[in-house]
């Protein structure tokens, strides 16, 4: 007991020795605990009392007092890194100013999604330069997903797919984008553009479904490099072709598409790229629907050709491969 303590305490004092004392007390109503420390030593004839101190004033558990607040997630109930115009405006910070996962920008979000993730774009415009750098990415845009890029400075794609760089290959999808574009170089001058990508991931497939692409400064798409596949997707109203598959390694596939309204050609294949164009619109373009020069892709004849200023195929493929117009 304390008394006990105590008692002891005055006893050995009186000997010349230092004595710790120790109190406990724990009240079961509360599940708590107090300790008390406190030492003496002998002063001519009498004690003085050096300190006296109450610790540890509650024995809660200590991992709740001690952990770390809960944080926040950084994607929604599903596991989609979601990205919302709205929260731009609001002014909040990225990435975790709401309860759920919500990036203000697609670039933010690409920024910490992994290989393997989904990134959910709601409706809204961004005005931004958006790169996709790493495969196993798929960017799923909602109707009314604008990314708009006007910028005075040359080689601004508003859409890069760079793989130049990836250790691994896998897949790239993109969906549901509008991309508007406009950048004042003369070459690589592409509202949405595909470099080659590096060894590792050159076999990786690039995925581009259900876009709307303009660029009133250049051509719509540009692939130099690459297996990529453009898919029900429109190529409009570009100051110069609407697509343009360029270089011995870019392939891949055009299906049931619209290239419409482009000042120059609808389609350019050259320097051997070898894409399929089938079962798409090439229509009311400036010069031809598709420019084939030096090119091992082909021209399926399920394509519609017409209402092209020039004709509708310039040229034909090393394959020997022709157009039905």
């Amino acid at each position: 007991g304390v008394g006990g303590a105590r008692r002891r305490s005055d006893e050995r004092t009186s000997r010349g020795a230092s004595i710790v004392s120790l109190a406990w007390s724990l009240p079961r109503s509360l599940g708590a605990g107090r300790l008390a420390v406190g030492w003496s030593v002998p002063r001519g004839e009498g004690v003085v009392s050096l300190f006296s101190a109450s610790l540890l004033p509650s024995l809660l558990p200590l991992h709740t007092a001690l952990a770390d607040p809960p944080r926040k997630s950084l994607t929604d109930r599903s596991g989609n890194y979601v990205v919302d115009i709205q929260k731009a405006a609001a002014g909040l910070e990225d990435p975790l100013a709401e309860p759920e996962g919500a990036f203000s920008t697609i670039t933010a979000a690409l920024a910490v999604a992994p290989a393997g993730s989904t990134v959910l774009v709601r409706a809204g415009t961004y005005t931004e330069r958006v790169f996709v750098t790493r495969p196993g990415i798929q960017l799923l845009a909602e109707p009314g997903a604008v990314v708009a890029w006007r910028s005075d400075k040359p080689y601004e794609a508003a859409l890069t797919v760079d793989l130049s760089e990836a250790a691994s290959g896998g897949s790239v999808t993109i969906s549901g984008l509008t991309v508007r574009h406009s950048s004042p170089s003369i070459a690589q001058n592409y509202a949405v553009y595909v470099p080659p990508p590096s060894r590792a991931a050159s076999a990786t497939k690039v995925e581009l479904r259900d876009l709307d692409v303009s660029s009133s400064s250049g051509s719509g798409l540009g692939v130099e490099g690459g297996d990529v596949t453009l898919l029900s997707s429109k190529v409009h109203d570009c100051r110069n072709h609407g697509l343009v598959f360029l270089g011995p390694t870019a392939r891949g596939a055009v299906r049931g598409c619209e290239l419409a309204k482009n000042k120059l050609n609808g389609v350019l294949l050259r320097d051997g790229a070898s894409p399929a164009i089938e079962g798409s619109r090439l229509v009311n373009n400036g010069a031809y629907g598709a420019s084939l020069i030096d090119c091992r892709g082909s021209l399926a004849a399920g394509n519609e050709i017409r209402g092209n200023g020039k004709g509708g195929v310039s040229g034909e493929c090393d394959d020997g491969d022709d157009a039905a117009v």
